[in-house]
């Protein structure tokens, strides 16, 4: 699909060359020269060159070879996507305990047990151990030592690098969780982006880990998650964080590194988490934390501050009534002042 292409169907204005094609778009901050972004936020209009830029305004400091000046960003973005949105083709089921794709590679080493699916384009390095029930789908890259247990559903164009384990039961590339509204209801916005597992990780079972909309959901290098954690599209987790059970991180949320996370920790989309910070169990993040401390609560704060909080309250009993005591006592004299 070409400038001229898109702009029809969005009855958009364009401005550059019409014949450049539409690329799979990447975040702005990842922008080359050649690529396709969405630009709808004037924070990200910085200084840098661009294939096609789709805004609803016209950049002031990002120069690009054809801009296209929509009105309907939703509108803009869904048809976008569902262009680039990966198509299914039905395949015949051959009949036999373990289906492996004629296209699919197995480095030397690598094991592969009956009753799995692994489809074209996959790649299993040496050495990694794909269990029963496992189904791998396409253009997903296994690296060495990987280890996938029984129930594990890996979607297409996921990369899992070396040394990683992945536990019974987890989803790794289901869609975001991506709508916009509408009178008649909600509209899907397709997620065409992927995910990246770097070395060392280990996700426990049943956790669920969202593709992109676009670019890419990243979990760094020593991430261990707990089971039935949540890592929403567009999250990325820093090197070596640890978080534990129930605990559901919402989109585009960046981790730090080293960050620890108790049991059924919410946090809100689009903020980040400092190196080294520790969030404690059934704490609510609602907003970006620094690094290095330790917060805690619904919503959550500093630890000691709400500490300090903590001992009030407990106290509050004991003070409404001497404040009862006080204001009765102030009733009184001023009474007695009127009678004098």
């Amino acid at each position: 699909m070409k400038v001229k292409e898109l702009a029809e169907i969005l009855n958009a204005e364009f401005f550059g060359d019409s014949e450049i094609e539409i690329k799979k778009p990447v975040p702005p901050e990842e922008a080359g020269g050649d690529d396709t972004i969405f630009l709808f936020d004037p924070k990200f209009d910085k200084e840098g060159e661009t294939g096609v830029v789709i805004s609803t305004f016209k950049p002031q400091n990002l120069r690009s070879r054809a801009l296209i000046l929509v009105k309907e960003k939703d509108k803009a973005l869904v048809t976008v996507l569902k262009h680039f949105e990966r198509k299914r083709e039905p395949r015949k089921f051959p009949g036999i305990l373990t289906y492996l794709d004629t296209e699919a590679q197995l480095e030397e080493g690598a094991l592969v047990y009956p009753h799995t699916y692994i489809s074209r384009g996959v790649h299993i390095g040496k050495g990694s151990v794909i269990f029963p029930f496992v189904f791998i789908d396409e253009d997903v890259t296994i690296g060495r030592n990987v280890i996938i247990h029984p129930f594990v559903f890996v979607g297409y164009d996921v990369k899992i690098w070396d040394n990683v384990v992945i536990h019974s039961g987890s989803v790794i590339g289901a869609d975001g969780f991506g709508f916009y509204k509408t009178e008649k209801g909600y509209i899907k916005i397709p997620q065409i982006g992927n995910i990246e597992i770097e070395d060392d990780c280990e996700i426990g079972a049943n956790c669920t880990i969202d593709r992109a909309t676009i670019g890419t959901t990243r979990i760094r290098r020593g991430v261990k998650l707990d089971d039935q954690v949540h890592v929403a599209h567009n999250v990325e987790l820093g090197e070596h964080t640890v978080i534990a059970a129930q605990t559901g991180i919402a989109g585009s949320t960046k981790v730090g590194k080293w960050v620890m996370m108790g049991g059924q920790v919410g946090v809100s989309d689009h903020i980040e988490v400092g190196d080294s910070a520790i969030i404690l169990a059934k704490s609510g993040v609602s907003k970006s934390v620094p690094p290095g401390g330790i917060f805690s609560g619904y919503f959550a704060r500093d630890r000691r501050k709400l500490l300090k909080i903590l001992a009030l309250q407990d106290k509050l009993p004991e003070l409404f009534k001497r404040v009862k005591i006080l204001e009765e006592k102030l009733g009184e004299a001023e009474n007695n002042t009127k009678k004098d």
